[in-house]
């Protein structure tokens, strides 16, 4: 998948279709940005009338000129204070404008600090890799000022943030956990982690560039721009140079958008690869060690994590091209515009004070110019991660499949009728199978190694679909149900135990939450491991570690028949239930599962004699095919049969 990932690009059209669907993805937050959005632009209109006071105070108090007779007139969003100046001495006029300037300080704290906090993510510290950075953006959360107002806007952006992100995260995840099984066998469970973790983020900055960085940024440059037509006409060169910014900075920014795409995206893959490097060795330990592959695996992961921060230093170089590129243009209408402002102050065309206004309104100008252009050029990151994060969304699982409930519980039986499936590699794994299976029955599904029993249980409890053939459960095809009413209807016990790192019970009850604690010691009973259990040092309240790490495989197959046990439902599938049990604890699970099945269809895949003979009917797969059912004593009876030969091997080793 990660391969594949990179290799395919991402064009300029469909950057703005994931684009358009992630805006569609917190379209449900858009009051919230809304207030987002409010506060911001309160913050930026205190910010660009704070320089008007320091201009009153050069002109009216230092410079002793009358208020109201600046050669440059005071725009309209300052007139109004510079009214109620008039008639005030000048030490009446300091009181005045040191009493704004505390306010102003209570708001929005020091002035010019706002611009380059502007895409903050709290401050937290993050390392030069993707990863973090992304991890990152999941807390993302600013402001354009400091005081009360910043800290208000700062914290509810983050809790919006959390929303936003807590939501994409519970989706994909939940996408994942619903992938169907073989999908698993060729997708890194590291990718998938990766996605979760770090490519989910990116929604958090595609939100705020797209529907709050816009209307801040423009609304400075606008607000700039009308100011210095207004008040500084008299020195066309300020609007001309305002004016001329925009597209030069933005020029630079759109001709590296392609490379920036390519290049974020081969960072995501070689990150994800890391990840996954990590996980399976950290997964199969036991056999690194065994095998004295450690070193091995400790240079695999090394050339790994080399790539990815190749991959990323490749990112930053364009980031740092942006920079060159902005800082040039920057420098150059600076240079340009600072000799005609220090002219007009001299020959009286501008007031001293003046130059305060257009210094601090330049800063705001290229810091915003600067941040519209980043904008674009940061999305072309978190577009490359929305899209490995719709990948995964759009995959199709068995959840999207349309079916009704008309089941509620199984009463009769399950029916397989000439059923076939090819895996996507092309391995043909069941071929025209039939058998049936009634309630209150042990069916076993025997054979060799390969000869598909775990495919055909697999149709039984829905985890692929036959392309051939039918599964019907009481005659009302597998197809038809929706996947709830058919995982309600089959409990599946795998060979391998999965278990999770939480307390025994809470293991067992995972198909049945609503199970009393008397009916799970009873399915731990059933199962032989009501022993070891109440041996442990918490008893049915032990936290078993990761993977059930503190028991042994056999202890870990009986708390996973138990859980099947415990399960309501009324078929249950037992992979190789008795594997990893003595002959003690075989017969007695043996002999339960036989006096319990009043209510059930058990299906057992077997190969040990002791637990396949007892079956009421057993089914004999080679390639794929049944090509044998009856009894244990019809099967033995016929002398050139398949599972008598099977039998007849199995004593031969075991003698």
């Amino acid at each position: 998948m990660a391969e594949a990932a990179l290799a395919d690009r991402i064009s300029t059209g469909e950057t703005f279709r994931l684009l358009g669907r992630s805006l569609r993805l917190v379209w449900p937050y858009r009051r919230q940005i809304g207030v987002k959005i409010a506060l911001t632009l309160i913050g930026l209109a205190i910010v660009l009338f704070l320089p008007w006071p320091i201009k009153i105070l050069i002109d009216h108090v230092v410079m002793g000129l009358p208020v109201g007779s600046s050669p440059t007139p005071y725009p309209p969003y300052v007139s109004w204070f510079v009214d109620l100046l008039h008639g005030l001495t000048p030490f009446e006029i300091v009181w005045v404008i040191v009493g704004v300037s505390l306010l102003g300080i209570v708001l929005v704290g020091a002035f010019g600090g706002g611009v380059a906090r502007d895409s903050a993510s709290g401050g937290l510290s993050e390392g030069l890799d993707t990863a973090t950075q992304s991890e990152n953006q999941a807390n993302e959360s600013g402001s354009r000022v400091s005081g009360l107002l910043g800290l208000f806007e700062f914290r509810y952006q983050l809790r919006i943030t959390h929303r936003i992100n807590h939501g994409l995260r519970t989706l994909l995840f939940g996408r994942l956990m619903a992938w169907p099984l073989t999908r698993f066998s060729d997708a890194s469970v590291g990718d998938a982690v990766y996605r979760t973790m770090y490519d989910t983020p990116a929604i958090s900055r595609v939100c705020y560039d797209i529907l709050v960085l816009p209307i801040a940024n423009l609304f400075v440059i606008a607000t700039v721009i009308w100011t210095t037509a207004h008040s500084f006409s008299a020195v066309p060169s300020i609007t001309i140079v305002a004016c001329l910014a925009a597209p030069m900075v933005l020029l630079g920014t759109f001709l590296m958008t392609g490379v920036t795409r390519r290049r974020s995206l081969a960072s995501r893959v070689a990150g994800a690869t890391t990840t996954a490097t990590v996980e399976e060795g950290m997964s199969n330990v036991v056999a690194v060690q065994g095998l004295g592959a450690s070193a091995r695996q400790r240079d695999a992961f090394a050339d790994d994590s080399r790539q990815s921060f190749k991959r990323f230093r490749a990112y930053i170089v364009m980031i740092m091209l942006l920079i060159a590129v902005q800082s040039v243009v920057t420098v150059s209408l600076v240079f340009y515009v600072f000799f005609d402002i220090c002219e007009a102050i001299i020959v009286g065309r501008m007031s001293p004070g003046d130059f305060s206004v257009v210094y601090a309104y330049f800063v705001q100008l290229v810091g915003n110019l600067s941040g519209l252009g980043s904008m674009w050029f940061n999305l072309q990151n978190n577009v490359a991660g929305m899209r490995r994060v719709y990948q995964v969304v759009d995959a199709p699982v068995d959840a999207d499949l349309q079916g009704n409930d008309i089941i509620e519980r199984l009463g009769r039986g399950v029916e397989v009728d000439n059923v076939s499936y090819r895996y996507p590699d092309g391995t043909q794994a069941v071929r025209d199978a039939s058998l049936e299976g009634r309630i209150g029955e042990v069916v076993a599904l025997v054979g060799a190694t390969g000869a598909g029993k775990s495919t055909l249980a697999y149709l039984l409890a829905g985890f692929v679909q036959p392309q051939a053939g039918s599964v019907r459960f009481d005659g009302v095809d597998v197809r038809s149900l929706s996947v709830d009413c058919l995982r309600t209807q089959v409990a599946f016990v795998f060979q391998e135990a999965f278990l999770f790192d939480d307390t025994v019970e809470n293991n067992i009850v995972l198909s049945a939450p609503d199970a009393t604690h008397d009916e799970v010691v009873e399915a731990a009973r059933v199962a032989g491991a009501l022993a070891f259990i109440e041996a442990l040092p918490q008893g049915f309240a032990t936290r078993l570690g990761r993977m059930g790490g503190t028991l042994s495989v056999g202890q870990k197959q009986r708390l996973a028949i138990a859980r099947g046990l415990v399960s309501k439902a009324p078929v249950l599938v037992l992979d190789e239930p008795t594997a990893s049990l003595d002959p003690e604890t075989e017969n007695a699970l043996v002999a339960a599962l036989e006096a319990g099945r009043r209510d059930r269809l058990l299906v057992v895949i077997a190969h040990r004699l002791s637990t396949i003979r007892r079956a009421d009917r057993i089914c004999f797969m080679d390639a794929g095919h049944i090509i044998e059912t009856g009894s244990h004593e019809e099967l033995m009876a016929r002398p050139a049969g398949a599972y008598r030969r099977f039998v007849e091997l199995q004593v031969g080793v075991a003698t």
